[in-house]
């Protein structure tokens, strides 16, 4: 029987992750101080990010399982070369949003991916794996914990506090304390602890991979693995709230009030909470959804095969989507001038939808583009020339001090890196199951 090449529940339940994100980075842009339902809202967007490592972890698995043991194909050393080209290459990410200095979305995962592929690869048993995602866990929480106890920045705490309720997503980066708080901590602290370490992200692609694994060898855990998240999930908000401070309330426990709570997401309550709902909301949809083909209603179809869509080509979503947010919320918010607590929120709600509805809109249009351009001759020649012309422009802007169109060169680059990496990919395959023939 031949083994499936897409499953479609992860293909949609990672464009649901794709969304969620987008209308997360949209709504937070602009918002005012939060009231309790839009704290619940700004959580489940805040939920995507473990979703979508989450399911990379399945993604892993379902790697391995079309190609292990394949005749004339070296698996694993393509696996690792993408991870690394995906990591280099995801630094034209990293200059569109001024990250250079830390780890993006994109070595995350491939750095993440890469270790549980490793990882999975191994003889241990579950019991066993369990015990080393604890380890990698503890590598982040030892951090966070010194952090808490002000014993890497003095003072943390205090600076925590003094955030105001208010404060959007950009706080961080305008304000002073932001820059002080950043420059104070050692660059390799700063590097592998914040925003995207892998120290807290790889225990939801590992937990991911593991769940598949066991799933599919036998129905039969599925009830112990559903017993499991649901008490990561029920139990999340309580752990170690003395030392992190939450609030008043279990929502406080794992909401993410402002950009310096969104650097420092790993704490025990976010990370088993979400980790918790990820797992559950995936064994609600294992088995039961059959893919936006074998829906009848129309709307329906149409809206699933979106999200599938979104899924399958997440590389390019996480492009376009920036673009769409910085393009569609400034443009927006341009033409509003409200005062405080004068309609501002249901306003971020509409940024949202419209950055959605454009990113919905675009991501299949340039993917067609992408796939008509790669059938023509020196592809991959063209799209670096474009990503070195955009380079070119980006430093010739800035240095005529015209840093809004220099910043809008960074875009080019990252749409190349998008265009790109798909046959980079192409060109490894080529060579690891000509290698492995050879060989």
């Amino acid at each position: 029987m031949a083994k499936p090449q897409r499953y479609p529940e992860i293909d949609f339940l990672k464009g649901v992750a794709c969304a969620l994100m987008l209308f997360g980075h949209a709504v937070r842009m602009r918002m005012p101080a939060p009231a309790p339902l839009d704290k619940i809202l700004l959580h489940l967007f805040d939920f995507s990010g473990p979703i979508f490592f989450f399911l990379s972890g399945m993604n892993v698995m379902t790697f391995t399982e079309r190609n292990a043991g394949k005749p004339g194909f070296a698996a694993t050393k393509f696996y690792l070369w993408s991870a690394a080209a995906l990591y280099f290459l995801g630094y034209a990410y990293n200059i569109n949003r001024n990250t250079l200095d830390q780890l993006d979305i994109f070595q995350g995962i491939a750095l993440g991916t890469a270790a549980v592929y490793l990882l999975m690869r191994t003889r241990l048993p579950t019991w066993a794996h369990f015990l080393v995602a604890a380890a990698i866990y503890s590598i982040y929480l030892r951090f966070r914990v010194r952090l808490e106890l002000n014993l890497i920045y003095p003072g943390f705490v205090a600076l925590r506090n003094s955030v105001g309720p208010d404060a959007d997503i950009w706080a961080l980066a305008r304000s002073g304390w932001g820059r002080e708080f950043r420059q104070a901590l050692p660059p390799a602290v700063r590097y592998w602890f914040l925003y995207f370490t892998p120290f807290y992200w790889t225990v939801f692609i590992y937990f991911g991979a593991l769940c598949y694994r066991s799933v599919m060898r036998s129905a039969k855990w599925t009830c112990a693995w559903a017993a499991f998240f649901a008490a990561l999930f029920v139990s999340g908000p309580f752990a170690m709230r003395n030392v992190f401070g939450p609030g008043k309330s279990l929502l406080d426990a794992v909401f993410l009030k402002n950009g310096l709570d969104l650097s420092l997401r790993g704490i025990p309550s976010y990370v088993m909470t979400t980790l918790g709902a990820a797992g559950l909301l995936y064994l609600a949809f294992r088995g039961r959804y059959r893919g936006a083909a074998a829906l009848r209603n129309r709307w329906l179809k149409w809206t699933a095969a979106r999200f599938e869509l979104l899924g399958k080509e997440s590389l390019m979503f996480l492009v376009v989507h920036w673009l769409a947010v910085m393009l569609v919320v400034p443009i927006l918010t341009s033409f509003e001038n409200w005062r405080p607590g004068e309609g501002r929120v249901a306003f971020s709600y509409l940024h949202g939808a419209l950055a959605l509805a454009a990113t919905m809109w675009a991501v299949p249009r340039f993917v067609n583009w992408r796939d008509r351009w790669r059938a023509k001759p020196r592809y991959g020649r063209n799209v670096a020339l474009f990503i070195a012309a955009s380079f070119v422009a980006i430093f010739v802007f800035f240095l005529l001090r015209i840093p809004l169109v220099g910043y809008g060169a960074t875009f080019g680059v990252s749409i190349g890196f998008a265009f790109i990496y798909p046959d980079v990919r192409d060109r490894l395959r080529r060579r690891f199951t000509a290698a492995a023939a050879a060989g």
